[in-house]
């Protein structure tokens, strides 16, 4: 029995909505999916912003996390990508009259890359895709990716609390992380099943990013900090260096390096200047121009590594 199997299937479909600005006076509304651990609220900051520029943001727990009953439970990927398209469509049929765009963050921007790998035709008029967790942790890590699984299969309810000898810096936004790590939603201790299930769930996205790559049908924002301590950025230099990918027509995937940038990047102290690279891209997307994958790969290799496994 796979390890997939063994996922409870409860899911929660009466789900706790976080929404920002008049959707029915704006012209554009943004879906964001929120990263491993965290929960629909992480948009609070870019969302008043955007919403103060008359753009319209949901966002929602993914099962799993948040306000959820099933909270602490890990669900695969294939379940949080038709959680996804789901409210695609309810956003679709309800305002269908506006734009819309789907912001993908961390975890979230992983599933957003799974879920368009493998649609073609979603209801969205582009995808931002901030500090997307593109990683192939199992190739990269054989032997602990299978410790962990071993261990996650004997053990899926122990805990894990990472004090004292994980040393990650997520953002250089003190007052925003010493309220998180009080906040009641968001997972602090995740259990092993979830741990290995976030690598699993990596694993999967990193093959549907080459065909994302290769295929893509959706104008794209790639949103890449340099002070990553949670992500490795080689795992996404090996993709953009792929003959493939620099072949294909990539004008519409747009990407932007942030040199002193964390990986809540969006809720950064400066967090409000990535955010509105967000709106002026929004806003300036069909505008025609050429768009260099080769440039931001050698930004992204000649500037310094800051996660421990690069």
């Amino acid at each position: 029995m796979s390890q997939n199997e063994e996922y409870p299937i409860t899911l929660n479909n009466r789900k706790t909505y976080y929404e920002w600005g008049n959707f029915k006076k704006c012209d554009t509304i943004i879906l964001a999916v929120h990263g491993y651990n965290d929960y629909g609220n992480a948009f609070e900051i870019p969302a008043r912003y955007l919403s103060s520029n008359k753009f319209c943001i949901r966002s929602f727990d993914l099962n799993g996390f948040g306000k959820n009953e099933n909270f602490g439970t890990w669900y695969p990927l294939e379940l949080h990508i038709k959680d996804v398209k789901n409210e695609i469509d309810i956003l679709a049929e309800s305002y269908p009259d506006k734009d819309f765009f789907l912001l993908g963050e961390s975890m979230g921007g992983a599933i957003v890359l799974s879920l368009a790998a493998s649609q073609s035709n979603l209801n969205i008029n582009g995808i931002i895709l901030v500090a997307p967790a593109i990683w192939n942790f199992t190739e990269r890590n054989f032997f602990k990716s299978k410790f962990l699984g071993l261990i996650s299969y004997f053990f899926p309810r122990l805990s894990i609390n990472g004090k004292g000898w994980v040393k990650v810096k997520a953002s250089d936004n003190q007052e925003m992380l010493k309220t998180l790590a009080k906040d009641p939603y968001f997972v602090h201790n995740p259990n092993l099943q979830s741990l290995y299930g976030i690598i699993e769930l990596m694993d999967q996205s990193y093959e549907h990013t080459k065909i994302f790559l290769t295929k893509n049908n959706y104008p794209t924002l790639l949103l890449i900090p340099i002070k990553d301590e949670i992500v490795p950025r080689k795992p996404l230099i090996e993709l953009l260096k792929n003959s493939r990918i620099n072949e294909f027509d990539n004008k519409k995937i747009d990407i932007k390096i942030f040199e002193s940038s964390f990986h809540m990047m969006l809720r950064d102290l400066k967090g409000n200047r990535i955010t509105n690279e967000i709106k002026d891209w929004i806003i300036n997307k069909n505008n025609n121009k050429i768009i260099n994958l080769q440039k931001g790969r050698e930004k992204l290799e000649n500037s310094e590594f800051f996660h421990m496994l690069d």
